[in-house]
């Protein structure tokens, strides 16, 4: 008996020590977020960030609902071929998906050129729901 109050005291003390010291790491990307495009989950915030991301870079103008459809490929499709021939450092796949490669060139152009976005602050927050291999934005 008492050794059970033993391990449930210290694991405890061990979750709050996880708990408080993820509060105190610095953002980066999250793995966990899948690509954006059909075959796969579409979480509404993350085609929502990127029908936002289509918007500001391309001069397109899709509606921001969450839902992907036709009219979001085509938009992601866009992203890609102009950051594969004016502002991304390698051309990107022109396929349709948002993945952490497209993320990625799409976030370091914004920080890069913040004066793309009408809302920095927004595109900040949008680079927490898109997939990427580090949050390039805050």
């Amino acid at each position: 008996m008492r050794n059970t109050r033993i391990l449930r005291r210290g694991a405890t003390a061990l979750a709050a020590v996880v708990l408080l010291g993820l509060g105190t790491t610095p953002a980066h990307a999250d793995p966990g977020i899948p690509t954006v495009g059909y075959g796969y989950p579409n979480w509404s915030s993350s085609v929502r960030c990127v029908q936002y991301y289509v918007n500001q870079l391309t001069g397109l103008r899709i509606l921001e609902d969450g839902l992907f459809g036709p009219e979001t490929e085509r938009g992601i499709r866009r992203i890609q071929q102009l950051a594969g021939t004016d502002w991304a450092a390698a051309p990107l796949k022109v396929d349709g998906y948002f993945g952490q490669a497209t993320g990625q060139v799409v976030l370091e152009r914004i920080r890069f050129h913040p004066w793309t976005v009408d809302s920095y602050e927004k595109a900040s927050l949008c680079s927490h729901y898109v997939p990427s291999y580090t949050v390039v934005l805050n």
